[in-house]
């Protein structure tokens, strides 16, 4: 018999693990994704000599089916972050051990999809003929308002919180107060609750610079996501700068980037796709990495 053909949107880490399973079982499975890149959230960006981690900044890996899938997938691109995670007072918060891949943490979807048919750059708009070829199930993992829009059906509600990103890189050496904590977390911030030090990662960062990344709270990102990036960039930019403990004469480079679709805040289930048609997007779990590859391996385990 023929064997039978999947379509799956996204090539994110929720995307890579449906894939990986459909092929395993024999499915023809073809990838679009509408960037240009693999890894969804787990995005990098070069900037100013330096690889960056401007979406997930580290992975977890609590499932033991997923840490045996990245440790033989990256090998020795897997790296451990030693540094603590701590409160605005430099007190040590509960992390857990935090990873990353070497080469930017786009490359941890690149190396556990190695083998897939995945199309960069190629804008999807519906239908099982997609891209002039039929198949027999569409598996979406884009954000929940963004398949329904795919699908044809109503967008009933959105339970995703955004989040407004700032990448800073300064002509500062790395201190002392950079060297001995990786983040900081603010859950109690109106403006900026996490603010990280790219530095941690090994061969990322140029000699003489610190490279921080800030991420602003759920309210402050709902406030301001179709403000001028300029503004509210400058806000996180003195919010962290006053954290960090580094002159703002020192600033070499800031980019801001907004994630629309950042953080699963309401837990819906999923309901009136086409029979053909699959969800397999993180809104199943939750709004981690390793979350977003287990929901995407279980979303089509029935399909099997």
């Amino acid at each position: 018999m023929k064997p039978k053909r999947a379509a799956i949107i996204g090539a994110g880490m929720a995307g890579v693990s449906a894939a990986k399973s459909l092929a395993a079982s024999g499915w023809e499975v073809v990838v679009f994704e509408k960037s240009r890149g693999w890894g969804g959230r787990c995005a990098t960006k070069g900037i100013e000599g330096c690889v960056v981690d401007h979406g997930a900044q580290y992975f977890t890996m609590r499932d033991a089916s997923f840490e045996a899938a990245v440790r033989e997938a990256c090998g020795d691109s897997l790296r451990a972050i030693d540094a603590p995670v701590v409160d605005p007072d430099g007190r040590h918060l509960e992390a857990g051990p935090m990873f990353y891949h070497a080469d930017g943490n786009n490359r941890l979807a690149r190396a556990l999809g190695a083998g897939l048919d995945v199309r960069t750059g190629v804008e999807v708009n519906g239908g099982l003929e997609i891209v002039g070829a039929p198949f027999d199930t569409v598996v979406s993992t884009a954000p929940w308002p963004q398949t329904c829009k795919l699908a044809g059906i109503p967008v009933v509600s959105n339970p995703y919180a955004p989040c407004l990103a700032a990448l800073l890189v300064y002509d500062f050496p790395w201190t002392q107060v950079a060297r001995h904590r990786y983040a900081v977390r603010d859950e109690a911030s109106n403006e900026l609750t996490w603010s990280a030090c790219e530095n941690h990662k090994t061969g990322r960062i140029a000699d003489g610079l610190t490279v921080l990344v800030a991420h602003a709270s759920k309210g402050f990102s709902r406030e301001h996501l179709e403000d001028d990036p300029s503004d509210w960039s400058a806000i996180l930019r003195r919010r962290a700068e006053q954290l960090w403990n580094i002159p703002p004469t020192a600033l070499r480079h800031i980019h801001p980037h907004r994630w629309r679709f950042a953080r699963v805040t309401q837990k819906i289930a999923p309901s009136g796709l086409p029979s053909d048609w699959i969800f397999a997007g993180d809104l199943l779990s939750a709004s981690r990495v390793e979350s977003a590859w287990i929901a995407g391996r279980n979303a089509v385990a029935h399909l099997l």
